[in-house]
């Protein structure tokens, strides 16, 4: 597995000493000089869709805020529509890392159906900067239950007055997920 070694090799010289990249994944110690590193081998493109995956998680760390979003959008876009599980990851660690700059695209894959639950947590992601584009779309995919969760609890992060009304009429829907993430995305919004 060459793609590991030289990836491992490229971490040790700047003194982390891991025997897999998901370490970082699972660890609690903060690892700023591996983010320029692990921004690198993506850029680069990795092959091994374990170690690709690996890579994305570990760069959910605000160390690389503002630093990747549109190498993760293109990540995106290059991975095939059916392989969910990873464009769900990359959505995951964009949550982490969004900047304003992403938002126009984020709401691109937040509105497309065909990005089927790959856009929860973009959704979420949209919650974490004030945009009205964005509280626009979250509220148009309140109607969708494979993304309304996500989007109720990013519309409460906004305190959206605007989807209160939506939210409102969700508290009494048939999918319990979403049934309590509208009451308390109504909490939050007072």
């Amino acid at each position: 597995m060459e793609e590991n070694d030289r990836l491992l090799t490229e971490l040790n010289k700047v003194g982390i000493i891991i025997d897999d990249i998901y370490d970082l994944v699972n660890t609690n110690v903060p690892y700023p000089e591996a983010v320029p590193i692990l921004i690198k081998f993506l850029k680069d493109g990795i092959s091994h869709q374990g170690i690709k995956s690996g890579v994305i998680r570990a760069l959910a760390v605000p160390e690389a805020k503002g630093k990747i979003g549109t190498i993760l959008l293109n990540e995106f876009y290059n991975t095939p529509t059916d392989n969910i599980s990873l464009r769900w990851t990359i959505g995951n660690t964009m949550e982490v890392v969004i900047s304003e700059e992403d938002i126009d695209e984020v709401i691109k894959i937040v509105g497309d159906k065909v990005n089927g639950m790959s856009r929860q947590m973009f959704a979420l992601a949209l919650g974490k900067i004030p945009s009205e584009k964005s509280e626009d779309v979250l509220i148009q995919v309140l109607n969708d239950d494979e993304i309304a969760p996500h989007a109720l609890e990013a519309l409460g992060k906004l305190k959206s007055k605007k989807a209160k009304d939506k939210i409102l009429k969700l508290t009494s829907h048939s999918n319990s997920l979403i049934k309590k993430e509208a009451k308390k995305a109504l909490k939050k919004i007072g």
